[in-house]
């Protein structure tokens, strides 16, 4: 007997009974049905089976029903979308790509896309397609909460706001898009509607969810917020470790060293020993005036990852701040050694080298620096200084000129530069001071919080009997940093030649319990944290 499949005929073996015989023909004309199934068919069953979460089974339906009819534009949109639910991202393009040029006003397969190119970090692509979107159906939500999170993405964060805003209901139902609404309010300094969005993952998102959050709060030190957030999920979040370092280093930012040293301690007896936990346990201990064990923490953070360069470089901090500069310049080597292109490592390098006044070495590890971060103003000024110190006037102003033409816009440059004059100009040297009176000006005209620079003309003016316009220039700069004793004992200078013989005791007594123990630090000690190397997605 046979049947006919596709005009051939089907040869049946031998000796099968009637039963066998039976079912292999009702195979073969189920066979027949599914082919003879049309494009639309296999279209409609790709889009139920996909509804199910069958993805593999949807897929084949719809390369089937393409197999029958390529250029039909529903079957490509949706294996486009089947292929993206799949996270098989560029290859759904092509299929979406493919579906847009036949059909542009496909707004599902344009949305689609869209998502697609903004997981791929597509930004300016999404953000096209879904402007298209929005001016054929301006309220369309699902497109305006994915624009609202491109614009945030491109840190237009007032666009951002305005569109995430406008779609309350699909933000709520979206713990990402509630992170990025906070992330942009914080960008925009509105601090406390991005602490009120925060408010909203608690009891909806998951711990990961809120553990972002966290993060999104302590890149914008909002620490408060983000211990907050992260103690939300202490019971709950998989990683313990990377929970207790997050949280430990939001209380250390906030000054709470005491309960971020407890976090740490508590980690480590329950097992989760680290680099980074040890590291930043030194810096607790360093803060409560315990060296010995603040070193030994750091020694452990070292054997635990002694490839890692920032181990060194806080050390060498730690010790540097100790006064232990022999030891503290061997751990700067070392970082130098382990990672020779970086920058942070030469410029502790330097930084030793100054204090211990090794000036010409300084000198040329500063110049490594410049070499190593050709963006940062901060290893020209400090050869400049160096140069400065080691008396060498020409370099030094070689130095700032440099550094100026290639930073006009930095006011520490100029601030810095305008002392120098004044150091190598001899006493009363008009033109010295006229050239340094210009430099304060324009540096305060950059950043008019620039003590230093206010101290310098008040000094300037008393030098020049011009008590009442040195007066406001040092009454400023005593307000920026009140611990400054120079600023204080020409404040009383100032007063006494006015007449203010009262208001001149209080800022000479002002002077002198500062005199005993202030000790002023160097402008290149201060381009470095007086902290841990931050925790990852945390700022510095």
């Amino acid at each position: 007997m046979t049947c006919r499949r596709n005009s051939h005929p089907c040869i049946l073996p031998l000796g099968l009974g009637v039963l066998s015989l039976g079912f292999s023909c009702i195979q073969m004309l189920a066979d027949a049905s599914q082919e003879a199934a049309t494009p639309k068919q296999h279209t409609e069953r790709g889009a139920e089976l996909a509804q199910k979460g069958d993805l593999k089974s949807a897929e084949l339906e719809l390369r089937q029903a393409l197999d029958l009819a390529p250029h039909d534009p529903i079957a490509l949109s949706t294996l486009g979308a089947i292929l993206g639910m799949q996270q098989r991202l560029e290859e759904s393009n092509v299929y979406l790509d493919e579906a847009l040029k036949i059909n542009p006003k496909d707004l599902g397969a344009r949305r689609n896309l869209a998502s697609n190119q903004f997981q791929l970090g597509q930004l300016s692509a999404a953000k096209e397609n879904l402007e298209v979107i929005l001016r054929a159906a301006p309220d369309q939500p699902t497109a305006r909460l994915l624009l609202g999170m491109v614009a945030e993405e491109m840190k237009d964060y007032s666009k951002a706001i305005e569109l995430l805003s406008s779609v309350p209901d699909q933000v709520r139902q979206q713990p990402k898009a509630v992170v990025a609404l906070a992330r942009s309010y914080y960008r925009i300094e509105e601090r406390q509607k991005a602490r009120q969005t925060l408010d909203r993952l608690a009891g909806q998102a998951s711990a990961p969810e809120i553990f972002l959050g966290g993060q999104v709060a302590a890149q914008s030190k909002d620490f408060e917020m983000a211990e907050h957030l992260f103690r939300l999920i202490q019971s709950t979040y998989s990683d313990m470790a990377k929970l207790g370092y997050q949280l430990a280093g939001a209380q250390y930012q906030q000054d709470h060293i005491r309960e971020s040293r407890h976090t740490l301690e508590n980690l480590i007896q329950t097992g989760h020993r680290s680099s980074d936990i040890y590291n930043l346990l030194s810096w607790c201990l360093h803060k409560q005036q315990k060296f010995k064990e603040s070193v030994a923490a750091m020694d452990q953070a070292i054997e635990i990852d002694p490839a890692k360069e920032t181990n060194y470089t806080d050390l060498g901090l730690i010790l540097l701040a100790n006064h232990q500069l022999p030891v503290a310049l061997e751990a700067a080597k070392r970082a130098v050694e382990i990672a020779p292109g970086s920058y942070q490592a030469a410029m502790l390098r330097g930084l030793v080298e100054t204090k211990m006044n090794r000036l010409i070495e300084a000198a040329a590890t500063y110049k490594r620096a410049i070499e190593l971060g050709p963006d940062r103003p901060e290893p020209v000024l400090a050869l400049a200084l160096v140069f400065s110190a080691d008396g060498k006037s020409q370099e030094a102003e070689a130095a700032f000129l440099s550094g100026m033409a290639r930073f006009p816009r930095n006011p520490v440059l100029l601030q810095e530069y305008g002392k120098t004059l004044l150091k190598f100009g001899e006493g009363g040297d008009a033109v010295a001071q006229a050239r340094a009176t210009s430099l304060f000006r324009a540096a305060l005209e950059i950043d008019d919080s620039l003590a230093e620079s206010h101290y310098q003309l008040g000094n300037l003016a008393l030098a020049n009997d011009k008590a009442e316009e040195a007066v406001p220039h040092l009454e400023t700069a005593a307000k920026l940093n009140p611990q400054s004793s120079k600023t204080h004992f020409a404040l009383a200078r100032a007063y006494r030649r006015l007449g203010k013989s009262g208001a001149a005791s209080k800022e000479l007594g002002v002077y002198e319990s500062l005199k005993g123990k202030e000790s002023e630090t160097s402008l290149a000690e201060s381009n470095f944290s007086t902290g841990p190397s931050p925790p990852p997605n945390a700022p510095k």
